[in-house]
């Protein structure tokens, strides 16, 4: 065997060997898709809402589920008010561990005003999980609760920001906090219709 051909089959070795170790992965398309939302159960979702336009927007992009039906339009729309909370809480935390390696400067009255914020959507995060739990098992006063109470506590942290520095930080919050506070109002919408259809049509 000539010193070429030995070459080329040492070559083919550590090829095959290679792809051995290092596989090609073709990433599946259809495992994560856009939901469905029926035209007709949006619509009625809602129709009530203060903000149609918002309503639509949630229900139609969102890639949570189908909505099929009100009880799906309305899981949806609290988990579009439960992500935004949850991001929300990240951003705070995000910002006050900065200030506390001194990446970033606060004083004393927008650190008071985070902290609040901080302590707020602590609470919003897991009343808009207990709204979820709550709406497995059907219509009832809980959803209702929760998510109002959500809705209340994020007016809580709205407080806060007011009385306080307006940095870009505490700014950055206050408009995240606004669109919390807009989407736990479109959430008790489409619950309300949800919770008053007559069974069997939702």
């Amino acid at each position: 065997m000539n010193p070429t051909t030995c070459i080329l089959l040492l070559f083919s070795f550590l090829v095959i060997a290679n792809a051995r170790v290092h596989p090609v992965v073709h990433v599946d398309q259809n495992v994560v898709r856009p939901g469905v939302a029926s035209p007709d159960v949006v619509a009625k979702a809602c129709e009530p809402s203060r903000d149609k336009a918002l309503c639509v927007s949630i229900l139609k992009t969102q890639t949570i589920s189908d909505v099929n039906d009100l009880k799906q339009a309305t899981f949806v729309a609290i988990q579009t008010a439960s992500a935004e909370a949850l991001a929300t809480s990240e951003m705070i935390k995000v910002t006050r561990q900065k200030e506390e390696n001194k990446q970033i400067e606060e004083d004393e009255i927008e650190e008071e005003t985070l902290a609040d914020c901080a302590t707020s959507y602590l609470s919003i995060v897991e009343m808009l999980d207990n709204a979820t739990n709550a709406l497995l098992t059907g219509p009832g006063k809980d959803v209702t609760v929760d998510v109002k109470a959500a809705l209340t506590t994020s007016e809580t942290c709205e407080k806060s920001i007011a009385g306080g520095r307006k940095s870009p930080q505490v700014e950055e919050v206050a408009k995240k906090n606004e669109n919390v506070k807009k989407f736990c109002a479109n959430a008790l919408g489409v619950y309300d219709v949800y919770a008053k259809a007559p069974k069997g049509t939702n």
